[in-house]
């Protein structure tokens, strides 16, 4: 069996170096550097930060400059009240500096400044959540382009032994050994082995198109085959962790789990914000004006100054802000609804991921022993048949059994692979695979 997985699948490693094949492990790393979604999720998280440094921001004073220059034309009324000879028309200049420093807000301001945090945090759970999403469709259309490839190599080698046999079957025709009805049957399924070859192949470019664009490459560029499987390869766990373990890992380390539970503090924070709108505010403010007719060279004359402490209490909104406190509290009951759908689907992908990858390996340890005893089979039959002693159509089911298991046994073992992907994701662990590209 390890022989022949080697000749079909591995066949091309006979031509191309170790290197000129592509790992999961490499695509994963071109994925976080090149997929245009790992800028994407980079964007939102700076948004997030911006937002939080604004509401922090909320803290510091405000200080302000005005200026104005203008021309003033008086009417009679006003003119009659200043002395004769005084001209109907003036330039005014005039310069202020105001600065206000909010000293008490009831806890609106804290509590904003606390829901722009957790929003904060939970826009860096989302960009976890993204790449680990994102490992997971290129595991995902890399497991497929291993299995269209091993596919793509079978055909190849049904083609190469139907050629075989019809070469023979000419040689025993010419020799009166072998009827022409053998040799048209020879011919039939070569031609419908290269028909299957040709929809494998198309298969695998098919499949590589979409890895490839998952890898965020350019039109025209062409990725190395992907690595093949080895017989030997026992780099999966025959067994993992029972469902309450990586329930218990999941919570600790899943980001969409954390991003849903700092949504819920950030909407309970919203509406403590909201709530601190039935209280006064509390503010220090100062100011520094200047005014001067004629031409703006001010003087130590035309400055004035105030400094003073300001209560300001919203006593009636006409209902604005109790409608405002509902609207945050509806929000918050939402998000919290949110949460345990995002608590519940976890765990039932858990217990999913977990069944399928406990499957994979049952369904590859047996596929393993059918294809070695197909191929056994197959050996046997056709040296029979050469030898006289198989008919035909015995030969042609026993060529097809091992067909259809060496596909079986090649997926079998790719799903177990793919199992292990979406265990990983199902725990929040499979980023930690690889070394993610430093946050420009």
């Amino acid at each position: 069996m390890k022989t022949f997985l080697y000749l079909v699948l591995l066949s091309p490693a006979l031509l191309l170096a170790q290197n000129e094949f592509l790992t999961l492990e490499k695509a994963w790393e071109i994925a976080l550097r090149e997929n245009p979604s790992e800028e994407v999720a980079l964007a939102r998280l700076n948004q997030a930060q911006a937002r939080y440094q604004q509401a922090r921001s909320s803290y510091q004073p405000t200080l302000g400059l005005t200026a104005s220059g203008s021309k003033v034309k008086y009417s009679d009324t006003t003119l009659a009240q200043f002395p004769a000879g005084t001209s109907d028309n003036a330039e005014v200049y005039s310069a202020g500096l105001q600065a206000t420093w909010l000293l008490w807000d009831n806890g609106t301001r804290k509590n904003s400044v606390a829901y722009s945090d957790y929003l904060q945090q939970a826009s860096e759970a989302s960009q976890m959540d993204s790449r680990e999403q994102l490992l997971a469709e290129v595991g995902q259309a890399f497991t497929a382009a291993q299995l269209a490839r091993a596919n793509l190599r079978i055909a190849e080698a049904d083609v190469e032994f139907q050629n075989r046999q019809l070469e023979n079957s000419i040689r025993k025709e010419k020799a009166g050994l072998d009827s022409r009805t053998d040799r048209l049957n020879f011919e039939i399924r070569k031609l419908d082995a290269e028909s299957t070859a040709v929809q494998q192949e198309a298969n695998f470019v098919s499949a590589m198109a979409a890895l490839s664009a998952l890898l965020g490459q350019p039109i025209g560029t062409e990725l190395p085959p992907p690595v093949t499987l080895k017989p030997e390869d026992d780099s999966l766990p025959k067994e993992i962790p029972d469902v309450d373990l990586l329930w218990k890992q999941a919570r600790e380390t899943l980001p969409a789990l954390r991003q849903a539970t700092l949504q819920v503090e950030a909407a309970q924070s919203n509406v403590a914000a909201f709530r601190g709108e039935y209280g006064p505010d509390l503010s220090l403010f100062g100011n520094l004006n200047a005014e001067r007719e004629s031409d703006p060279a001010f003087a130590t004359d035309d400055m004035g100054n105030a400094v003073g402490i300001q209560l300001s209490w919203d006593l009636w909104t006409g209902n604005a802000r109790k409608q405002r406190v509902i609207e945050a509290d509806a929000q918050a009951r939402e998000t919290e609804a949110g949460y345990r759908q995002v608590q519940l689907q976890a765990l039932a992908t858990i217990k999913q991921t977990h069944a399928e990858y406990m499957a994979s390996v049952a369904s590859e340890t047996l596929s393993a022993k059918t294809f070695a005893l197909s191929e056994e089979n197959r050996d046997l039959v056709e040296a029979s048949y050469q030898a006289g002693r198989e008919t035909l159509l015995r030969l042609n089911e026993a060529q097809r059994d091992f067909n259809n298991a060496g596909s079986r046994y090649v997926a079998s073992r790719l799903q177990r692979q793919l199992a292990w992907i979406r265990i990983q994701q199902a725990t929040g662990t499979l980023r930690n695979q690889v070394e993610a590209p430093e946050d420009k």
